[in-house]
């Protein structure tokens, strides 16, 4: 969510794109102001989005925020939590098969969602190979 103010003047639309209705009650009713969000403004909860990978087999969430450059992954972590994902995730070593060795990045690897209720945070490279790495809203008992 941006921290920006939203500013309507004279009833035109925000230069942001967000809208505002204005309904006088006449002395009968209460005024009312209905505010219609702009993509920035309206706020969406974190979730799945269509998966594209790319030519290598990568791909990355397109939603998650920029963190820096660094590979401190506090930042990412508390992120996740402030979201309320819970995250689950392996290396292609991991599983039962071995990726082909003319496969330098990751096209062959296909691996399978933990469950329904789970989406995908990204598929990249780390030291020890291929990583996937999914997501779901934490469960609360």
């Amino acid at each position: 969510m941006s921290d920006q103010k939203i500013t309507f003047v004279n009833g035109k639309p925000a230069k942001c794109g967000c809208k505002m209705e204005f309904s006088f009650g006449g002395g009968h009713y209460s005024d009312v102001l209905y505010v219609m969000p702009c993509a920035a403004h309206s706020q969406k909860p974190f979730g799945p989005v269509e998966v594209k990978r790319d030519k290598d087999g990568w791909w990355y969430h397109p939603n998650i925020p920029s963190f820096g450059e660094g590979e401190d992954p506090a930042p990412y972590i508390s992120w996740t939590k402030e979201q309320g994902l819970e995250l689950k995730g392996w290396n292609s070593g991991d599983e039962t098969y071995d990726l082909p060795d003319e496969d330098a990045a990751c096209t062959a690897w296909n691996p399978e969602s933990p469950g329904p209720e789970w989406f995908l945070m990204g598929i990249f490279d780390t030291d020890d190979g291929p990583y996937v790495q999914w997501a779901r809203r934490e469960v609360t008992p």
